[in-house]
């Protein structure tokens, strides 16, 4: 095997690890009772699973693609596992809004590792693994907005479960000042830090 099937192997195989340790950590959430009992909440984090699903299973055909057997994708079932088992291992709580901000901090590790296999991918010339993880990273990243918009309505009814008077009209405001921050506008003005 060449040095560059070696390269492309180990970082599906790594690509696939972050992604199947996110989806067993949204499939135990998809069963919360917390999670049940909002309906939006749980309309995202279905949407989640899915696509986890569905880029976990492009990942293993494109891994068998490349060569690997089953050993291999056993492998890559632990390699990566601890960059991303601080976020997802230990449930603290069974709050769907802390759920979400997990789910938002793991699909940006899935984000960013796809933008590495792309690259990794057009460097060592295969386009088919460069055009998948592209692929891929298109369906993570509408997801990863969407938490950003729905978080507010969620945070706000897990206040609102340990203290009823809390004000949950606020979360309109949340969303409209929080987004803000991840408006063109704001994004392109903001200038590097001196060094």
């Amino acid at each position: 095997m060449s040095d560059r099937e070696k390269n492309l192997q180990t970082y599906v195989s790594d690509m696939l690890a972050v992604e199947s340790h996110t989806l067993e950590a949204v499939e135990r959430q998809v069963g919360s009772d917390a999670v049940k009992q909002q309906s939006d909440a749980k309309r995202l984090i279905s949407s989640i699973h899915y696509v986890l699903k569905q880029n976990t299973a492009s990942l293993e055909q494109r891994l068998e693609a490349l060569g690997s057997g089953q050993s291999a994708l056993k492998t890559a079932a632990a390699s990566v596992v601890g960059a991303v088992a601080g976020v997802y291992d230990q449930v603290r709580s069974e709050a769907v809004s802390r759920m979400l901000r997990d789910d938002y901090t793991a699909l940006s590790l899935v984000a960013i590792s796809y933008t590495m296999l792309h690259t990794t991918a057009l460097a060592l010339q295969d386009a088919i693994t460069a055009d998948l993880a592209l692929q891929n990273l298109k369906r993570i990243t509408p997801l990863v907005m969407e938490i950003s918009k729905a978080i507010p309505a969620v945070v706000v009814q897990d206040v609102k479960a340990d203290v009823p008077s809390a004000n949950v009209s606020v979360a309109k405001q949340a969303a409209s000042n929080t987004q803000e921050a991840w408006d063109a506008k704001h994004i392109n003005t903001v200038q590097a830090m001196p060094v």
